[in-house]
């Protein structure tokens, strides 16, 4: 079984709604809330957490997105960055268990049903060698 990694935009930032950590952007925030609890909620190393600079939907902030091979592709936005580590590291444990990326919709919090924003077909390896070859 392949290694799911969840991609976490360290600048988004805080909602006008939610009070900001001081200087630490939102999205640097939710990582660090995220570190702890993909621990408890995974174990460690079950899912690679992989901060990245910037997801390009900086009006939807907080950004994620959740892949791997062979699998479907999660992308969420709109994820409060001091409430939504609970749900998405449960969110993440359930998609680690599944064998093609499948979570039933009944089994996702009412937090990632709501921030689903995209669900990508998965990468087949074969598939992505013969596109680049061409």
């Amino acid at each position: 079984m392949t290694q799911p990694t969840l991609f976490v935009c360290a600048l988004c930032k805080f909602p006008a709604a939610e009070s900001s950590a001081g200087d630490t952007p939102g999205g640097q925030h939710l990582i660090d809330q995220l570190t702890d609890c993909l621990k408890a909620e995974t174990g460690q190393g079950e899912i690679a957490l992989q901060p990245v600079r910037c997801m390009a939907a900086c009006d939807r902030a907080c950004n994620v997105a959740l892949s791997a091979p062979g699998k479907l592709t999660f992308i969420f936005n709109d994820l409060s960055p001091s409430q939504s580590a609970p749900d998405l590291a449960e969110f993440c444990r359930q998609y680690a268990a599944s064998a093609n990326g499948k979570v039933p919709y009944g089994l996702r919090s009412p937090a990632i049903k709501k921030a689903t924003a995209y669900v990508l077909p998965p990468l087949v390896a074969g598939e992505v060698e013969a596109a680049i070859a061409r």
